[in-house]
């Protein structure tokens, strides 16, 4: 990790072990064009059409001369010269229409596969998995580097286009003169060599450009998300600054990617444009010695200083195919142990019509007993989690976890959850061992509401439904979440907008409307972590009467006394172990922690 304000230089390839060894680019790269291959090769038809559309002005500046000089075959004349300039203009405009409307439909295409491919793996991953990188980095990987992998589909035609248009306008300056068109090779070797030789430095200096850009967003991002933390510290000054050191990194790299980008291009233009006045310096002298025709030199100008620009485009192209693999590299950390093709694999996008509505989802087994035996989860390099916990759930019963700060509880929570892999242990539901707790313990069987919730930017109604059928289940959502009184103070109740982050509210409304959103997917058993502890007195007591009258089965944190005194069973942790288990009163009767604790409880979790 690095310090901040600094650019973390290690070269990729070795940021993405997490990943696995990360195929070339080309492999990449044919795996996007397989998606919509009619669309991209009319693209690359039209595409080829205008690259080699150079080719024809020469030919016809020939043919034109040698109809004035009376050198041309019999039949043709200027009129004949004219027409096929217009046909032929005609054609490469028909064919730029057609390549632009198929490109840009390959493009979207693309770089919608891409953007589907990484949020579909970020989104199947344990929800309290840390990401590889920060949230800006992950944002910036999503839009730039998706956007930069996409637009390196039209590199494939451009390179071909460009090699055939330079072989082609060569064979015709051969069969004009072979001594003076070896000239030409000369600058297109050495900008392959210095193309090769600006490898290395072009793919760190542009990995470091998107890394100090990525540092940029994420920094944005969370002073949006704290503007209330930021103004209560008074700490704006210290945001700013930090902001604006942020900037400058990212304001050195993008200048030094610019500039060395700059660079190689001059590079490029002035070789070609040497090779162009050397090779015209030859052919000008075997003009005067009356060994070429007037058509012959406009022919061999004409091919020559096309053919010496394309040694510059296909330079770029060099330059653009290396740098786009630092774009496949940073999307294949995204995606955090999947093969790293798994980022082109084919899905439909639903791009021309609404995606088909999702399967209803079946009403959940009754829960009869969760059974959880042994469970272990403890952070890697610490001694923090939890260790050897087992418990059993009884469905229409409430389960209290409490305990110091720092015991374990959240730890307890997600790994019964599946958002923390156990490392040992089982998870039992009805008698059936759980292989995949992530993927099991979700609505409608489990729902869950973390300590510090996350809402989304949308209205009230949009964050507790999330998708499912306004079928009445938000009116009843809100009302055992105790958020009735509060929409009615809102001007568009439960339309209203909330902000990013659900900025507008308070946060015990937060906290509500997520309570809500847990309440409407009626599930078999309810998770709540602290659900109440931003919540007034009177709140949280009605809170906790609403959730205990509808007699579902509960599993939660808390050190409230009316909340244990109300659970048929609380477990105490303490360094990440259960100590004691069993009923409040027997509890206190038995526990000398447990009196403590109790007495005592801690102020925040």
């Amino acid at each position: 990790m690095s310090a901040p304000g600094q650019v973390d230089e290690r070269p990729a390839a070795s940021r993405s072990g997490q990943a696995g060894a990360v195929p070339p680019t080309l492999a990449f790269l044919w795996r996007l064009i397989t998606y919509s291959p009619w669309r991209y090769l009319l693209a690359a038809a039209g595409w080829a059409v205008f690259h080699l559309w150079p080719l024809l002005p020469g030919v016809l500046g020939k043919l034109l001369f040698d109809v004035l000089e009376g050198r041309a075959a019999p039949g043709l004349t200027v009129w004949t010269v004219v027409a096929i300039v217009v046909a032929g203009g005609l054609a490469r405009c028909t064919a730029i229409v057609g390549a632009t409307a198929a490109w840009a439909g390959w493009y979207l295409r693309a770089r919608g596969l891409v953007q589907r491919n990484l949020l579909d793996r970020v989104f199947r991953l344990p929800g309290a998995q840390a990401m590889p990188k920060t949230v800006g980095e992950s944002l910036s990987t999503v839009r730039d580097d998706s956007d930069a992998i996409a637009l390196m589909g039209g590199w494939g035609f451009d390179m071909l286009s460009g090699i055939t248009f330079a072989v082609g306008g060569l064979a015709i300056l051969l069969s004009v003169d072979v001594r003076t068109t070896v000239i030409v090779m000369v600058p297109l070797a050495v900008v392959l060599a210095l193309a090769q030789l600006a490898r290395a430095r072009a793919y760190r200096v542009r990995e470091q450009s998107r890394e100090a850009t990525a540092r940029v967003t994420g920094t944005i991002g969370e002073i949006v998300t704290a503007v209330r933390a930021i103004k209560a510290a008074d700490k704006r000054e210290e945001v700013v600054d930090r902001l604006r050191a942020d900037n400058r990194v990212r304001k050195g790299a993008m200048i030094r990617d610019r500039v060395q980008s700059l660079a190689i291009d001059s590079v490029f233009n002035s070789t070609a444009s040497l090779g162009a006045g050397l090779v015209l310096l030859v052919a000008g002298a075997r003009m005067r010695s009356g060994e070429f025709t007037t058509g012959d030199f406009v022919l061999f100008a004409t091919y020559l200083m096309q053919v010496a620009e394309y040694t510059y485009f296909m330079g770029y192209l060099v330059r653009t195919y290396q740098q786009s693999g630092v774009s496949f590299v940073r999307a294949a950390e995204l995606l955090q142990g999947a093969r790293p093709m798994t980022l082109v694999d084919h899905h439909p996008l639903h791009l021309k019509a609404e995606p088909p509505p999702p399967a209803p989802v079946p009403r959940a087994e009754p829960l009869r007993e969760l059974e959880v035996r042994s469970l272990t989860h403890v952070f890697p390099g610490t001694t923090r989690g939890v260790r050897d916990v087992s418990l059993t759930i009884k469905p229409g019963t409430v389960t209290v976890v409490t305990g110091e700060v720092g015991s374990g509880k959240t730890t307890l929570l997600r790994a019964v959850l599946g958002l923390y892999a156990p490392q040992g242990g089982e998870i039992r539901w009805n008698g059936e061992r759980v292989e995949d707790p992530g993927d099991f313990m979700v609505p409608p069987r489990v729902a869950y509401t973390p300590q510090t919730p996350v809402l989304l930017s949308g209205s009230v109604r949009e964050n507790v439904l999330l998708g499912l059928p306004d079928d009445g289940r938000v009116e009843r959502a809100v009302h055992t979440a105790v958020l009735a009184p509060d929409l009615a103070r809102l001007d568009a109740g439960l339309d209203t907008e909330i902000g990013v982050r659900g900025v507008r509210l308070s946060g015990g409304q937060v906290q509500r409307t997520a309570a809500a959103r847990m309440f409407a997917r009626e599930p078999a058993l309810l998770v709540m972590d602290d659900l109440s502890s931003a919540l007034d007195v009177e709140t949280e007591q009605e809170l906790w009467r609403r959730i205990f009258a509808t007699s579902t089965t509960c599993l939660a944190v808390s050190h409230r006394p009316a909340v244990l005194e109300r659970a048929d069973q609380v477990l105490l942790l303490k360094d990440g172990r259960v100590i004691a288990a069993g009923p409040l009163a027997r509890l206190l009767e038995t526990s000398a922690d447990m009196r403590l604790h109790y007495r005592t409880p801690p102020t925040e979790e």
